[in-house]
């Protein structure tokens, strides 16, 4: 059962969900990044629907 035995005292839990939680915040950035772009592309570049 000794193999069983797991110790964890080494493993930063806090630091891991810091970064967790950046990367999580980073994504939402590019994404509303994306989305204020893909509002923009209305497929009408240069004004070509525009009439």
């Amino acid at each position: 059962m000794a193999e069983l035995d797991f110790n964890l005292d080494h493993l930063d839990f806090a630091a891991a969900e810091e970064n967790v939680l950046q990367q999580q915040a980073e994504l939402d950035r590019a994404a509303a990044a994306e989305a204020l772009i893909a509002d923009d592309d209305d497929d009408c570049s240069g004004g070509a629907c525009k009439i």
